[in-house]
C-alpha cells in the first residue's frame, strides 16, 4: 500500500520560532531518501517556505490553504483554485465596508504571486509585510484594490484581534462561492482571517496530490482550525500535542508536540514499522 504523509507547517512541523529543527530535518530527509512520500499543506506560499529546500522534497505541496499546488521538481505551480470573479468583488466590498483591505494575493499570467494592500492595521501585519516584502515578484501598496487587472485574485489574508475579525468572517461565510477560516496565530495573541474560493481547501489540495503520486491512502498532521478539513478527510488524521483544543476531536491520534519533533518522531517509528511489515509505504 502506497501512503502519502502530509503535514501542516506552523504549529505542527515547525518549532515555536517557526524553524525546522535539525532533528526533524535529518529524520524526514532520511525517510524521503528511503522512498517515503512526504509533503506539506500550509497557509504559506513558496516564498516563505524556503526552509523545506533542505529536505529535497520530490512530492508537490499544498500552499495558501489549498489555493495552489507547487511542484518542487518542476519549480512551478501546477494547479490553482482562484476566487470566482464575482465572489472576489463581493469580498472586496465587505472588506472595504469594515475598513480592512490588508493582503490580497493575485496570480499573474507568468504564475507569479503579486500581493496588494491598501493599508496595514497593526504591528503584526507590519511585521508580516516586512518579513515577506522582498520575497515576492511584487508586494505593493495601492490606493485601491480592484479585480480589473489580468491578475487572478486567489487569496485574502489579514491579522487582528478576534473580535475585530469575527464580524468580517461571518459576512464572508454568507457568500456561496467563498470560504474563510479564522484561527489563532501561532506566534502572537492575534488571529488570522484567510479568505479563498470555495474549492480551495487543504483537503481538496491533498486529494489532488494523492492522485498525482498514485497514493492509496493519506496520513495527515495538523494543529489548527484550518487543518480540520484535511484531518477529517485523511485516512488517518493526526494532531500534535500542542494543537488547538477544538482540533483534537477531529484527530484519530494525538502525538508529541511540534517543538519536540512530534511529527518527525512519529514518522520515524511508523514508517519504519509499516515498511518492515509490508504495510503502508
Amino acid at each position: 500500500m502506497k501512503t502519502l504523509y502530509i503535514s501542516d507547517l506552523d504549529g505542527t512541523l515547525l518549532d515555536r520560532k517557526a524553524r525546522l529543527t535539525k532533528r526533524s530535518e535529518k529524520i524526514i530527509k532520511g525517510l524521503i531518501n528511503e522512498g517515503m512520500l512526504f509533503s506539506v499543506a500550509t497557509a504559506r506560499s513558496i516564498s516563505s517556505i524556503d526552509i523545506l529546500s533542505r529536505l529535497e522534497m520530490n512530492v508537490p505541496c499544498v500552499q495558501l490553504n489549498g489555493v495552489l499546488i507547487y511542484d518542487f521538481q518542476k519549480r512551478k505551480y501546477i494547479d490553482c483554485e482562484p476566487v470566482d470573479d464575482a465572489a472576489a468583488k463581493d469580498i472586496i466590498k465587505i472588506l472595504r465596508y469594515f475598513g480592512r483591505m490588508s493582503f490580497v494575493y493575485k496570480l499573474d499570467s507568468d504564475s507569479k504571486i503579486n500581493v496588494e494592500f491598501e493599508h496595514l492595521a497593526n504591528n503584526v501585519e507590519i511585521e508580516f509585510f516586512n518579513l515577506r516584502k522582498n520575497d515576492y515578484k511584487s508586494f505593493r501598496r495601492v490606493e485601491k484594490v480592484t479585480t480589473d487587472r489580468d491578475d487572478r485574485v486567489i487569496y485574502f489574508t489579514m491579522v487582528d484581534e478576534y473580535q475585530r475579525l469575527l464580524p468580517i468572517y461571518e459576512e464572508i461565510k454568507k457568500l456561496p462561492l467563498a470560504e474563510a477560516v479564522l484561527y489563532k496565530d501561532n506566534y502572537s495573541n492575534m488571529y488570522f482571517l484567510e479568505i479563498f474560493g470555495s474549492n480551495a481547501t487543504k483537503a481538496n489540495g491533498v486529494a489532488k496530490i494523492k492522485k498525482i503520486v498514485g497514493a492509496d491512502c493519506v496520513v495527515a498532521f495538523g494543529d489548527n482550525l484550518n487543518d480540520i478539513d484535511m484531518l477529517k478527510t485523511a485516512d488517518v488524521g493526526i494532531a500534535v500535542g500542542n494543537c488547538a483544543e477544538t482540533v483534537k476531536k477531529y484527530a484519530d491520534k494525538i502525538i508529541g508536540n511540534s517543538y519536540e519533533d512530534g511529527v518527525a518522531e512519529y514518522l520515524l517509528s511508523e514508517y519504519s514499522r509499516t515498511s518492515a511489515s509490508g504495510g503502508m509505504t
